[in-house]
């Protein structure tokens, strides 16, 4: 970590003339008025207070430009305010500290600023905007900075509060103390340049070595192939047809150059092949006695089932190998969707690896078909308990730093972008302490055909066409994150892997992609995510047969890349796209108009092989069939035991104590209130938002899913929903799996969704599952993902509910100071849905006091890994054993059915589904929305089940069960609609403010819906966490 406090003094007059450009440092920061808050310094202030436990009487933050120009006198004055600063609520200065303005000096003064080569969003708006004002300094730097006056902290805690306010892997701090800043002496820092680094030819790897030599280049070049597919690799190189023909291409004919040792990890790595899903899997289970092989998870349980659902009905468009999944909407257009995950880069760097996660699914959206637009957002996240206390093993930030971060990423990235964020969850469990799991999904529209006559979901590539690379340019950041996401998080984890994504140069890059898309200008599109040039070019060059890529003509951020860095660069805001010759220049004026950088770097060919070149020198010669089907098959052992639990321990309490019990389950951060959260993401861009996050009369009532009107004017609406109960896994997998597919279904139908057209994401997130030894307990964890396959297969099939994308991610472990710490298994279930009329669309808030209420539903006494059990087991009483839920998707279909049906017919004034805790806190947050109180009466349940108890009529979680509100006028109507169902007059929204649940006669809870949601909405705001 950078801590050293550097003394330079800040430049007052024009320096004199050099060969080097003058650096002039401008600063700004919040006038001191009443009634202005200096913001920045209030969330730094509640930011220390949670990551360090310290309370600071004051912190206020300074922003800071290094501009490396030579700037006249005249220039400065003019950018200082015209620029940098606003005069109204800002105060500014340049070539002076700021610091020295304050009449008390602080007591600690920090500056923290990027290392060199780490993508500095705000600098390159700031060089824009300079460029702009002064066009001839073309050549002009500018990097930034924030200084943390602190006034208050303890003495000793310097380094401390330093830690806590910069991430080391991506950023330098320096700190003056209070005597250097009693002297004026401030914390400075050189401006971040990287370091220009010779061109560095190709290496010839030697692979003609022992079979532990092999394993070590592996885990030392970061490749993460292991040692079958190393020897697979040496093989290749030691066929003498392979040797042949590289002797006339100028390589080395019996070994792999670097590169193309780096292109066939990049391309074989478990990120982007997806080895494990691909295995072939020898699975017991010692319950049943099955002894079974299963050829691929993913097509048995995955492709299969929608490949037979496709041949019953007409709207699947486009499944499994582009960018994302496409549906027809309408006659006129298409809808795609597609959800991917950040874990490991968002655990180096909770910002940078969110902001990365959700512009690069944005981009997944762009490079759909011939490219599609994306216009709504959803984001999932799994993270530790925000207020943890525990030690932490060393490399790991707190979960509240996280959640900060990782929060911050993905409001910048999509408001930002211009595109809403609609719906999410958030999850917490002390697992994800290691690993964070960060779930970034993006919807987009596509037309069915565009004005050439082309279908928009079919890229038309052809050999001849030019290959652009289109957007940012390549730099050191992003290398090895495919590589990197396939291993476990270590202490050795590079900094290399962290991107951090820039949403404004990507915006109009995508405005320029989708104006050429209609012009007829694109034949092939994708974006360079994992893998980089490597993946793109490499992929769509399977589409033609070939391509070559002459890496001297990427355009780089830093000079010196090797060419295996340019090759496997993941940095961000690139697209790849085949242009045909004689479009050549209307797609460059396009380009420029836009103010986009377009490169042509390459050919599509059918010559049978993707060939690298940077200039005349040869880089890399990789058959295309080598290079995507040359990874061998994964043979996996798998056996299925039940785990053991202790049984739930239920307390004794009254109807007063239920209620006090409610309270602390409402605070649990898996139900607690996310609204202070939330709220920072733009919901309302673009205009099309129908049914919200939050609802009924105060707008803080959670909804269940999204509804949203994509054409203007237009009644049809799309549905986004998700569902993710990773609890579940703790018992079963097959339950956990099949829970999160009927919650995204829930969900949706609780808007009034079109069960005829829907369609899923699966999103798998495993620790790693293959035995070795260190993963002992492999075989268990891969016959958990083997259960969890097999109930999407008969969830979705039940459901008519098709997977069209997914994705899964393998390896999400940690190990720090020997300790290794494992995610549970989590499955993310997304789903997009048809909405045939908005105007009918339903909300999850009770509407009006007098209202009936009706459960809709079984009800069972299935309590296990319910959010109750757990937090009782947190509080020191029993375990989490116990029945866990389970799902009959015949009789929930047939009630979806007939409440869709009854939506339609305008009977139901709300519905909220009933999943974390159960009954008692799904009617808690319908109260919230008309705000008001609850009689009900779960008498009728225990018809249900005979050995259903209090608890479980309480707070059990089985599921497909809707709470709906209707009208006493329409009560007659809606039972006949919903005749042959479950469906159970519980009760009416009441004119108080009390909330009252019985069995006949006997109360069995009885709570204020303030006070709940004073709990409720207590344990996750901004300054708590």
């Amino acid at each position: 970590m950078f801590m050293d406090v550097v003394h330079t003094p800040m430049l007052t007059e024009d320096p004199p003339m050099t060969s080097e450009p003058s650096i002039h440092v401008f600063e700004v920061m919040t006038r001191d008025l009443d009634g202005l808050t200096d913001a920045r310094g209030q969330s730094a202030k509640a930011l220390l207070a949670s990551e360090t436990g310290m309370l600071a009487d004051e912190v206020r933050v300074i922003l800071g430009y290094q501009v490396r120009a030579d700037l006249s006198k005249e220039e400065r004055d003019t950018a200082l305010y015209d620029l940098f600063a606003d005069p109204i609520i800002e105060t500014a200065s340049y070539d002076e500290a700021l610091l020295t303005s304050f009449h008390n000096p602080p007591d600690l003064a920090i500056k923290v600023g990027f290392k060199p080569g780490v993508t500095d969003n705000s600098a390159q708006a700031a060089l824009d905007g300079l460029t702009t004002l002064f066009g001839h300094h073309s050549t002009a730097e500018i990097a930034t900075t924030k200084t943390y006056a602190i006034w208050g902290p303890p003495p000793e805690s310097s380094e401390k509060i330093a830690g806590a306010l910069h991430n080391p892997m991506i950023e330098r701090a320096s700190i003056a103390s209070r005597q250097d800043c009693e002297k004026g002496e401030w914390p400075s820092l050189d401006f971040p340049r990287m370091i220009p680094l010779p061109y560095v030819k190709p290496a010839t790897v030697d692979l003609e070595v022992s079979d532990d030599e092999l394993i070590s280049i592996s885990e030392k070049g970061l490749l993460a192939l292991n040692l079958e597919e190393m020897k697979a690799i040496q093989a290749h190189y030691r066929d003498e047809r392979v040797r042949d023909a590289r002797r006339g291409l100028g390589l080395p004919h019996s070994s792999p150059t670097d590169a193309e040792l780096e292109c066939l990890a990049q391309t074989w790595s478990e990120h982007c092949s997806h080895k494990i899903f691909a295995a072939e899997i020898h699975h017991v289970d010692t319950v049943t006695g099955e002894d079974t092989t299963i050829d691929s998870l993913f097509k048995t349980h995955i492709m299969q089932p929608t490949l037979d659902i496709q041949k019953q009905v007409d709207w699947l468009l486009s499944i499994f190998h582009d960018n994302s999944g496409v549906i027809a909407w309408n006659e006129d257009w298409s809808l795609c969707i597609k959800a991917e995950t950040h874990n490991s880069p968002s655990a180096l760097d909770p910002y940078g690896g969110a902001i990365t996660g959700i512009v690069g699914v944005n981009r997944d959206i762009v490079g759909t078909g011939l490219g599609a637009r994306p216009i709504a957002n959803t984001d999932v996240f799994c993270f530790g308990p925000p207020n943890y206390e525990k030690p932490l093993p060393e490399g790991l930030f707190h979960p509240s730093r996280v959640f900060r971060g990782v929060h911050s990423g993905v409001r910048s990235g999509g408001n930002e972008s211009g595109i809403p964020t609609v719906n999410g969850a958030i999850v917490f469990d002390e697992r994800y302490i290691g690993k964070p799991l960060v779930y970034c999904g993006t919807l987009g529209i596509m037309p069915r055909v565009l004005p050439d006559g082309r279908q928009s979901h079919i890229k038309t590539p052809e050999a001849g066409d030019i290959v652009y690379m289109v957007g940012g340019r390549v730099g050191y950041d992003g290398i090895h994150g495919a590589t990197f996401s396939s291993l476990e998080l270590t202490e050795d984890s590079p900094s290399s892997a962290v991107q951090i994504g820039d949403p404004i140069t990507q915006k109009k890059m995508i405005d320029m992609l989708l104006e050429a898309r209609d012009a007829g200008l694109i034949q092939v599109i994708t974006d360079n995510g994992a893998g980089g040039l490597s993946s793109s070019v490499g992929e769509m060059a399977e589409l033609t047969g070939g391509a070559v890529l002459d890496l001297g003509e990427v355009p780089l951020k830093q000079a010196g890349l090797s060419p295996w860095e340019i090759l496997v660069s993941e940095s961000q805001e690139r697209m790849t796209v085949g242009i045909r010759p004689s479009d050549r220049d209307a797609f460059e004026e396009l380009a420029e108009l836009h103010e986009v950088e377009a490169t042509a770097v390459g050919t599509f060919t059918d010559s049978g092989a993707f060939v690298v070149t940077h200039g005349e020198e040869p880089v890399a010669h990789l058959p295309i069939h080598f290079l995507h089907d040359g990874c061998p098959q994964l043979k996996l052992e798998s056996e299925w035991a039940p785990p053991d639990h202790k049984p739930l321990h239920t307390p004794s309490v009254d109807a007063h104590g239920m209620g006090e019990l409610l309270a602390r389950l409402m605070a649990r951060p898996n139900i607690a209130s996310k609204e202070w959260w939330v709220r920072s993401y733009d919901h309302e861009v673009i205009a099309q938002s129908v049914i919200k996050p939050f609802g009924g009369v105060n707008m803080d009532a959670p909804g269940d899913a999204a509804v949203i009107a994509p054409i203007q004017g237009g009644t049809q609406g799309a549905v986004i929903s998700n569902g993710i109960v990773p609890r579940y896994s703790d018992i079963d997998a097959y339950a956990m799996a099949a829970a999160s597919v009927d919650e995204a279904l829930r969900n949706a139908v609780c808007v009034g969704v079109d069960l005829d057209l829907i369609a899923g994401l699966d999103n798998f997130c495993w620790p790693d599952p293959v035995e070795s030894p260190k993963t002992p307990d492999g075989r268990y964890k891969l016959a958990q993902l083997v259960r969890a396959n097999r109930a999407i297969d008969d969830t979705c099939r039940a459901y008519r509910l098709p997977c069209i994308s997914g994705k899964d991610s393998m390896k999400n472990d940690a190990t720090l100071n020997g300790e290794k710490i494992s995610v549970p298994p989590t499955i993310l279930f997304s789903l997009v849905g048809n909405h045939p009329d908005v105007r009918k669309a339903v909300s999850s808030d009770f509407k009006t006091p007098g209202d009936a209420i009706y459960l809709l539903g079984e009800t069972h006494q299935e309590l296990g890994a319910s959010e109750l059990a757990f937090m009782l087991s947190d509080e020191g009483s029993g375990g989490i054993g116990g029945a866990v839920p389970q799902i009959d998707t015949g009789r929930n279909l047939a009630m979806y059915r007939a409440l869709t049906t009854a939506m339609r017919q305008s009977l139901v004034r709300s519905a909220h589904d009933c999943s974390d805790g159960g009954l008692a806190p799904a009617l808690t947050e319908c109260c919230f929305g008309s705000d008001s109180g609850a009689e009900v009466d779960l008498a009728a349940l225990w018809e249900d089940c005979d050995t259903l108890d209090k608890w479980g009529a309480l707070f059990g979680e089985s599921l497909g069960r809707i709470l709906v509100s209707v009208k006493q006028s329409d009560r007659t109507a809606f039972e006949e609609t919903m005749a042959g169902q479950t469906c159970n007059h519980l009760g009416t929204v009441s004119t108080g403010d009390t909330i009252t649940i019985s069995k006949g006669e006997h109360t069995l809870l009885t709570a204020s819906m303030g006070a709940l949601r004073d709990a409720w909405k207590g344990a996750l705001d901004g300054g708590a966490v």
